[in-house]
């Protein structure tokens, strides 16, 4: 796990949206989104291959390209 992602707080605001709160990112949200190609996890570095699941940020800020594993929200509720 990549050590740079471990600060951070997680809220649930609705389905398949999530407020996470980040010392790099600040606050944003994340909904859920079918990838257009193989990404790699920011917290979690697990491998999400393309038309696989996963939450991007809603956001047009430089980590807008990031994903994060939908085991990662689910683990977290």
């Amino acid at each position: 796990m990549n050590r740079r992602y471990l600060s951070y707080s997680l809220t649930k605001l609705g389905d398949g949206l999530y407020g996470i709160k980040h010392i790099r990112w600040g606050r944003q949200v994340w909904t859920e989104c079918i990838v257009r190609k193989d990404h790699s996890c920011v917290i979690t570095n697990e491998l999400i291959k393309k038309g696989e699941r996963a939450y991007r940020p809603i956001t047009n800020c430089g980590n807008r390209y990031e994903r994060i594993t939908p085991a990662f929200f689910e683990a977290n509720q």
